[in-house]
Formats: structure tokens, C-alpha cells, sequence
């Protein structure tokens, strides 16, 4: 049986002009909770208090309470508005239900979450949580734009390295100390001919700490180097640059204008070797690959080899690993690149070998082929699902449940996911009609050392991170080389 809690709210002006009364409300959920055979709690009422918002209503209050320590797993009430007025408090309300398995029950509006259109009135409710979340996120964004653009700092956490802002002062202050290093950054970069990471090292050896208080990196050397804060300016978008703009800001410049732009035009010649992302069928082993000395991940590392005439031209592209936590010294002593050619003819060597892999060749192994079929009838099923709240949100207007306003917002709301579904559904076919071309395997059965060697690129990094849980490979510097003998230390598989 389902311990209800009855809540009643009447203010005093409603009382006093539409006949409301706290009694009447009682008597009729009452007998509707006998009805339902239900088993009531308790009664929860606040008298002459107003249901614009939560706040000075002590009955709802201790309703939420009993909610969350499970004491009360339905709540029934006369009418939606007795519970709250404001559309904000219902959308908390009902999630703070949902989340603590706590049905909820209107007598007026028939709403029951045991029925069908109770089940859609919660569904409707979570629409309206969405857009009134997108909406606020909306907001918050141009908040921080409008901040921006008027001159203010819109740092979340810390001011730009160089400053200090007190909580609640809007304008940063120049820390004397910070300004001293800033101006000695830009000094070692365009006066002294130091590279970015020249500079990191430089300050790591001094023990000189970042704004964060951890060590500097090259990453938060170079944000030192292209932040216009340090001239007194404020910039938005730095992520965006369709959005990107630089206004003066009402905090003093540690530098003049002009070292601040010729580090800029400086920065601008470092030459990119590149700027797209190398496949990552190139470098299957990568997601897999563990350090033995720290524990960390190793990531892909591309190595570059240019032309000897001075053009700049690059020749080729050799892809290595290297670990994660390489350049931490306090994490990890593991220097080095592991070359993946090498590493694949070691691997190849290894499972050749190795006793522990037979029982791999016990097991049948699902295609490697990525089946989108059946992401493809998930997003169907949404659209379909879309269309009917939509031909729903119809009825409830057309039926007075719902203002127009209401009704336009659900159905934008709507439209804009069923694009985004189909958007994705057609991704998905163009990628099964070029799936269905490239592969004519359907399955590559048990049998790990045979199949390996007829796999190509892709389908080795699809075998990899499907059945691979983690292999340990650390290098040894060969005596008078710059090259490293790779060593496995270790091949585990999931569990299949």
C-alpha cells in the first residue's frame, strides 16, 4: 500500500472569495484515499499562506522532508495549485518526487502517476524543466557577455595571473608580486630569445607557483602570453571566435601596449606543423597502453620529419606513445617515446608466444563491424514519440489544460529535438551505406594469433578497445642509440 501524505493549502483571500475551505479539501481526498486503498500517512496543511513559492509554508516543508527519508512515497492533493503556484517550484517539486520513487496525485486534474496521462503530465513536466533550463543558461550566457562588454572581469574562479579581486569588488587589483613575474615572461620570451618551454622549466626549477598553486606548464605559460588582460583589456569568446571581442576594462595594465603586441606577432610565426587530427586507426594502440612505473595512461605522440632544404616541408609522420605524466617528475621518471611500429612488431612477437592467450581461441568473437541499426531504431522510436506529445500538446490546448503560449513553447521544443534526430538518423545511414561498400566481412571468429596479422588499422583499434582491457609496455634506451627495446609487461583481457 502506498503511504500518502495529503497536502492542503488555502490562503485567506481565496477562502474569503472562491470558497475554499481546508475542511472540504480534507473530507473529498479523504475518501478518495479510501478508495484507492491507500494507506495515509499523515496531513499536511498550511492555512492563509499564499502558494506564490516554498518559503514560509512549514507543512510543505516538512512534506519535502518526509519525501526524502522515505517515510512518504505518494502525495495527493485537491488541485496542482494547492501544492504551488509558480511553475519554477512545481518543475523542483515534481523532480524531487521523481528522484525519491514518490508518486504524485491531483483529484481535480485526475492526475495519477499510475495512469497513462499522469505518466504525460510528468513527461510534459520534465519539457517545460528543459526549456526553462535552456532558458536559463541563455541567460547566464548573456549576463557574461553583457559583463564583458561593459569592462568587468568574468573569471569564475580566479582572476588572470598578475591580479587579485576581493569577493564582491568587481574591478581586479595588480598583485605586485605576480606583476613581476608577468613582466619577466614576456621579457625572457621577446628580449631573451626563450621558448614557451624554456620558460615552464625555467619557473619549475625556481619553484615558482602558477595562480592554481601547482607547477607551470606550456600551456598556462603561453595563456600568460596571449592574455590582453595584462594591457588593461577584457576579452570574451576565447573558445568561440565567431563570438570573440577585446574591450578596454576598468583595471590598471602590468605591460604597454607595445611588448604586449610584439610577443603577439611573435607568437603568431611559430609554425604549425599540424592542425588536423591523424586517424586514430593509425595509432590503435592508444586508450590500452599503461605506464608500469606510475600507473597513468600512455597518449599518441606524432613525430615529425622535415625536408634538408630548408623549406619547412614535412616528410613524414611516424605516430609514438609516450606517458601521460612523462613530464611531471614527481608523478613519473618514464621518459621517452615508444615508437608504434616497433611497438606493433613486439605485440605481434608477443601473442605469438605467450601461453596465456588460448583461451581467447575458446571464444567466438562478436563482428567488428560497428551495427548502427539498432541506434537507428532508437532515434525512430523518439521521433514517433516526439510527434505523439506534439499531437498530446494539441488536445491539452485545444481542451483548456493549457495556455497558447504554453503550447507554442512545448511544440518548439519538439521540433527543434526532431530535427536534431533526423539530423543524426541520416549521419547514420550515409555511415551504414559507406560501412556496407568498404567491409565484406561479417565476423571474425576465435583465434587471436591467426586473425591478427589479416586486420587492418581499423578493425585492430575496433578488437582493441572491445576486448583489450590493458596492456603494460615500458622502453629500455638502447646503449648508444636514441631508440628503446619495447618490453610488454603485461596483456589483460575484458571479461567476455
Amino acid at each position: 500500500m502506498l503511504s500518502t501524505a495529503i497536502y492542503l493549502r488555502v490562503s485567506t483571500e481565496e477562502q474569503a472569495k472562491e470558497g475554499y475551505s481546508i475542511r472540504a479539501q480534507e473530507e473529498k481526498l479523504r475518501a478518495y484515499v479510501t478508495i484507492k486503498e491507500w494507506l495515509l500517512y499523515d496531513i499536511y496543511a498550511d492555512e492563509g499562506i499564499s502558494g506564490k513559492d516554498i518559503e514560509g509554508r512549514p507543512e510543505i516543508k516538512r512534506l519535502i522532508a518526509d519525501v526524502e527519508n522515505g517515510t512518504v512515497n505518494n502525495v495527493l492533493v485537491y488541485k496542482i495549485d494547492r501544492l504551488t503556484r509558480s511553475t519554477k517550484n512545481l518543475i523542483e517539486l515534481v523532480d524531487l518526487f521523481n528522484q525519491n520513487n514518490c508518486a504524485f496525485n491531483s483529484l481535480n486534474e485526475s492526475i495519477d502517476t499510475a495512469s497513462a496521462t499522469g505518466r504525460m503530465f510528468l513527461k510534459i513536466v520534465g519539457i517545460f524543466a528543459e526549456f526553462e533550463r535552456e532558458n536559463l543558461a541563455e541567460r547566464v550566457r548573456m549576463g557574461i557577455e553583457r559583463k564583458a562588454r561593459e569592462g568587468y572581469m568574468i573569471s569564475n574562479y580566479s582572476p588572470s595571473y598578475g591580479y587579485d579581486r576581493e569577493n564582491g569588488n568587481k574591478i581586479q587589483t595588480i598583485n605586485k608580486a605576480e606583476a613581476k613575474i608577468v613582466k619577466r615572461i614576456f621579457n625572457m620570451y621577446l628580449h631573451d630569445d626563450y621558448n614557451i618551454r624554456q620558460i615552464t622549466r625555467t619557473l619549475n626549477a625556481e619553484n615558482i607557483s602558477s595562480k592554481t598553486g601547482v607547477r607551470w606548464t606550456d600551456c598556462t605559460v603561453k595563456n600568460v602570453l596571449e592574455n590582453c588582460n595584462h594591457i588593461g583589456k577584457v576579452r570574451y569568446g576565447t573558445k568561440d571566435p565567431s563570438k570573440y571581442f577585446e574591450v578596454d576594462g576598468h583595471h590598471e595594465p602590468i605591460l604597454d601596449n607595445n611588448t604586449f603586441y610584439q610577443v603577439q606577432e611573435k607568437i603568431s610565426k611559430i609554425q604549425r606543423i599540424s592542425r588536423t587530427k591523424r586517424p586514430t586507426s593509425e595509432i590503435y594502440f592508444c586508450g590500452i597502453l599503461y605506464c608500469p612505473t606510475c600507473g597513468g595512461k600512455y597518449s599518441s605522440h606524432w613525430i615529425y620529419r622535415k625536408k634538408n632544404d630548408n623549406s619547412g616541408e614535412v616528410v613524414k609522420k611516424y605516430p609514438s606513445y609516450r606517458c601521460v605524466n612523462a613530464y611531471n617528475l614527481e608523478t613519473c621518471t618514464n621518459r621517452g617515446h615508444l615508437s608504434h611500429k616497433e611497438l606493433e612488431r613486439v605485440f605481434t612477437d608477443y601473442i605469438a608466444r605467450v601461453e596465456n592467450l588460448t583461451e581467447i581461441g575458446k571464444t567466438k568473437i562478436e563482428p567488428l563491424l560497428y551495427d548502427r541499426s539498432e541506434e537507428i531504431l532508437v532515434i525512430n522510436a523518439e521521433v514517433e514519440q516526439i510527434e505523439k506529445k506534439t499531437k498530446e500538446a494539441i488536445n491539452f490546448f485545444m481542451s483548456g489544460n493549457i495556455a497558447f503560449d504554453e503550447y507554442q513553447s512545448m511544440v518548439a521544443v519538439g521540433n527543434d529535438k526532431r530535427a536534431e534526430l533526423q539530423a543524426r538518423l541520416k549521419q547514420l545511414e550515409r555511415a551504414e551505406q559507406y560501412q556496407g561498400k568498404r567491409y565484406k566481412k561479417n565476423e571474425i571468429v576465435a583465434g587471436f594469433r591467426e586473425h591478427w596479422q589479416a586486420l587492418d588499422n581499423e578493425q585492430r583499434q575496433q578488437f582493441m578497445q572491445k576486448f583489450v582491457k590493458k596492456l603494460t609496455v615500458h622502453g629500455v634506451l638502447i646503449s648508444g642509440k636514441q631508440s628503446r627495446q619495447i618490453i610488454i609487461d603485461g596483456l589483460e583481457f575484458n571479461e567476455f
